[in-house]
């Protein structure tokens, strides 16, 4: 978690904003609250279904309800101008997935897609899509417009001046 909460510490260092999934708890909650300390502002999206597991931050930013999964992920795209993907489970998964297919593959987007691999979380990810390309069942240079990063610091260079 400290690593999350950093990398809310140093978005509002750098004067962004952060949209993110609504949530309350675990990394999500760590991550905005970080970020509104800081004095970001600070937009959560989320859908009933997510708001029923996991209560609003509406006291900390603005909170968007969202029809469903499908309505809060292109609601995130279309307000956001990077997306940063942290360690997660299958939720970040699909979603790191949309984007990037979204982004390097389709042209829907031209924004930054970074995967936060701390302590290399995603390591095994990365070896298996690395073996795909090899395998000729994906683009290599998609896996090269991937930006991977380790640290808050290095995600936020990332974003386009």
């Amino acid at each position: 978690m400290a690593d999350v909460a950093h990398l809310g510490a140093v978005i509002a260092a750098h004067g962004h904003s952060l949209v993110f999934g609504g949530g309350r708890s675990g990394m999500m909650g760590a991550l905005s609250d970080a970020a509104a300390v800081g004095g970001a502002r600070v937009v959560g999206i989320a859908p009933p279904a997510v708001l029923d597991r996991k209560p609003s931050r509406s006291a900390v930013g603005q909170l968007v309800v969202a029809a469903d999964l499908g309505s809060r992920k292109a609601e995130m795209l279309a307000r956001s101008d990077m997306i940063i993907v942290l360690p997660g489970g299958l939720g970040t998964l699909d979603e790191l997935f949309e984007v990037w297919t979204l982004g390097p593959q389709l042209k829907v987007h031209d924004f930054p897609v970074v995967l936060l691999n701390t302590h290399g979380f995603y390591d095994g990810l990365l070896e298996w899509l690395r073996s795909r390309a090899e395998d000729d069942m994906m683009h290599a240079r998609l896996i090269d417009e991937l930006q991977v990063v380790t640290s808050a610091e290095d995600a936020i260079t990332c974003l386009p001046a």
